[in-house]
């Protein structure tokens, strides 16, 4: 790199973080080379053993960003050997939600999720183009703009944080684990990791790929109604995209309390409408759903006063 160039003064600090980071945490695999360089260029390109990055002199969060989430492609694909020019979901999606996860360990939950959010997650869900629609299983040579993006990087991103929330993290290591183990350097296709997740958690996960994978679903909830009787609050949330995301409830009581509860994307398994009970200990006031990082496409119809 250039001499005194902030960022790349930086880049043995953190290439030396990322790599230990991903090989300890998410994915929890070794790193499967013997070296990493960093090098300064034009193209924030990923290749086995070497990224070659534009300098963001002025935002070393953004830079550093850069550098977890080209550094991630070791794995995928380079470990995996996926086929990104015809599904970049294999493996620009992972390395967009291990960017994530490496991001809230550098750099706290609150300015992580904003920093996400506003450069990955608004471009997708203020986009209103219907190529960005089509189902993440769709070629991806096929694609382009907002469309392609969408596709490879935030949309599968977000199947795989989803699908983490719902099954935790020691099942979700576990079966991730044995796709990696299974087919690293095989060339897996969609239908290879689809299956292979399933046999790994012991579980079929076919209604949740094709909710994520085989649909034009986007993201947008709704509090159709709450209704309190006695102490009880029920809730029914519609879930007008049909993506299974997980959600909070945020739940106002008369004297100002606020409670909260987290329901998992498993809520969505049998379909799009969730009757939610919940005890309360009284009058409510007002019943608000947020979605995190997972921003609605709609967000006035998350809010339901009594």
């Amino acid at each position: 790199y250039k001499a005194g160039t902030p960022d790349f003064e930086k880049y043995v600090e953190w290439t030396s973080y990322s790599v230990k980071w991903f090989s300890e945490n998410w994915p929890g695999v070794e790193y499967p080379f013997p070296t990493m360089t960093g090098f300064q260029g034009f193209a924030d390109m990923e290749y086995p053993m070497m990224v070659n990055d534009t300098a963001i002199p002025d935002n070393f969060a953004d830079s550093r960003q850069t550098v977890d989430h080209e550094i991630a492609h070791t794995y995928f694909p380079f470990m995996m050997g996926t086929n990104e020019s015809r599904y970049a979901f294999m493996d620009e999606g992972w390395v967009t939600a291990f960017e994530y996860l490496i991001g809230e360990a550098e750099n706290g939950k609150e300015f992580n999720d904003k920093m996400y959010t506003d450069f990955r997650v608004k471009r997708y869900i203020n986009d209103p183009s219907t190529e960005q629609d089509q189902p993440l299983i769709s070629m991806s040579s096929q694609l382009s703009g907002m469309g392609y993006g969408s596709n490879a990087y935030i949309k599968p991103a977000f199947a795989y944080l989803a699908l983490k929330d719902m099954l935790g993290d020691d099942v979700f290591k576990k079966m991730l684990h044995h796709y990696m183990t299974t087919w690293a350097g095989k060339h897996p296709t969609p239908w290879d990791f689809f299956y292979s997740f399933n046999t790994g958690s012991g579980q079929d996960l076919n209604w949740y790929w094709n909710n994520w994978f085989f649909s034009n679903n986007y993201i947008d909830l709704k509090v159709n109604s709450a209704i309190q009787s006695n102490e009880n609050l029920e809730m029914i949330i519609h879930n007008v995209g049909g993506f299974a995301i997980p959600f909070e409830a945020e739940i106002t009581l008369e004297d100002g309390t606020i409670l909260k509860k987290d329901f998992t994307p498993d809520v969505w398994k049998n379909g799009n409408f969730y009757k939610a009970q919940i005890e309360v200990s009284q009058k409510v006031k007002s019943v608000k759903i947020d979605g995190g990082i997972f921003m609605d496409y709609t967000p006035n119809d998350n809010l339901y006063n009594l």
